[in-house]
């Protein structure tokens, strides 16, 4: 299917069927969309992907899922999919698999908890205001500063332990640790705020001392996170701490220390309020349980991903592999030029479906697609053309498909 036409970037999807475009697998009434947002995820280019998918397939392949924009958005017989991250993939199964209640549980569970936290800086705000006003005031210092906090936090230890049920029930001395250490180091960088800056607003404290807390849940479930072999966490629970910390990291990073720690500090006053319940509640719907229980979910190379289910003449095959330059080591596992020649090599030569394939321009990925008889397009932030139309190589990405 060849089409010459440009396409603005703010041009809706609902507006496709005016190209005169006729894609049954496309679902117009679609009611689904990403698990997660993931690195390199495609949900904003989905109005250059649709108009470009063949006109009919039977069943949908994705060797490199991530968050499943275009996998949520295509409808097909069946679906393949597939990660090398082991993390993400356990995800898909926890919500699909019979154990999804635990997955689920584990989640409510911390999203009330998080809650809760907001009720204790409420309730205890004329105290936290107090203590700051006298701190800031050199009325008192740093020792006595740390033995008040220290006091507050015994006096409401049953209230932050009851925070967790028994299915939390481990190394709950680590987040009142987080705790101390939290709220001593936000309320001093306050007080250094001040002196740098203006006297902050009794709402400024609170919410200061709100991200205090917040950020100690965080670092607990963080460490629980990197020492799951330790707690011996089952997979849907460690499914749960995944997707919690995945949404309450720092810009949404995932960056892991040499060790292989997950070492992103808590998102910060913003996050504060940030409430992921809707995401849980679609998670949970039977339009996505559907889907999942039509998929077969592979955590595998690419390669032996396509040797377990290989594409036949009437299937498509999406593919989204890391990029050639700076996120070719995608959580936690590398993807090099010798993993490009290999899966330039596969699509080129053995894959028997059709496929696209959507990677950002450079020289070396150019030159392993080029002069193969492939249908190449490009497109920056304006607009997607062929590539013969144009000869502006420094375009962000290309679009190649072998039909």
């Amino acid at each position: 299917m060849e089409i010459d036409v440009e396409i603005e970037i703010n041009e809706p999807i609902a507006t496709y069927n005016q190209l005169g475009l006729d894609i049954d697998n496309y679902n117009n009434s679609r009611k689904l969309y990403p698990i997660l947002k993931w690195a390199g995820g495609k949900e904003k280019e989905l109005k250059y992907i649709i108009p470009n998918l063949p006109t009919k397939f039977n069943n949908y392949f994705e060797p490199f899922v991530g968050g499943g924009a275009v996998y949520t958005a295509l409808q097909a017989n069946k679906y393949y999919i597939n990660d090398k991250s082991e993390e993400l993939i356990t995800l898909y199964q926890s919500i699909k698999n019979e154990d999804r209640d635990i997955f689920f549980n584990v989640l409510d569970e911390m999203i009330h908890n998080w809650d809760l936290l907001t009720l204790v800086i409420e309730k205890n705000s004329d105290f936290f205001i107090h203590l700051y006003s006298k701190y800031s005031s050199d009325l008192i210092d740093d020792t006595k500063l740390k033995n008040i906090l220290y006091e507050f936090i015994l006096k409401h230890s049953e209230e932050f332990n009851g925070m967790f049920s028994s299915i939390f029930n481990f190394n709950i001395e680590n987040f009142i640790k987080e705790i101390k250490i939290n709220l001593v180091r936000k309320i001093k960088r306050m007080k250094q705020i001040e002196k740098e800056r203006n006297q902050l607003p009794n709402k400024d404290i609170l919410d200061n001392i709100e991200t205090a807390l917040k950020s100690a849940f965080y670092m607990h479930f963080r460490h629980i996170y990197n020492n799951m072999n330790k707690y011996k966490l089952q997979s849907p629970f460690k499914s749960a701490i995944f997707l919690f910390i995945r949404n309450f990291a720092y810009s949404g990073m995932f960056r892991y220390n040499a060790k292989g720690e997950f070492n992103v500090p808590y998102g910060g006053i913003a996050y504060n309020s940030k409430n992921i319940s809707k995401k849980v509640e679609y998670l949970r719907t039977l339009e996505l349980k559907s889907l999942l229980d039509n998929t077969i979910i592979k955590n595998l190379d690419f390669e032996d991903f396509f040797i377990q289910c290989e594409p036949q003449i009437n299937d498509f095959v999406f593919v989204d592999p890391p990029y050639d330059t700076e996120f070719s080591t995608y959580a936690q596992n590398e993807f090099n030029k010798k993993d490009h020649i290999r899966l330039s090599d596969y699509l080129i030569h053995k894959c028997k479906g059709k496929w696209m394939l959507i990677i950002k321009n450079t020289n070396f990925i150019l030159d392993l697609y080029s002069n193969k008889g492939l249908n190449i397009k490009i497109f920056d932030k304006k607009y997607l053309v062929s590539f013969m139309n144009r000869n502006d190589k420094d375009v962000e990405h290309l679009l190649i498909t072998n039909y």
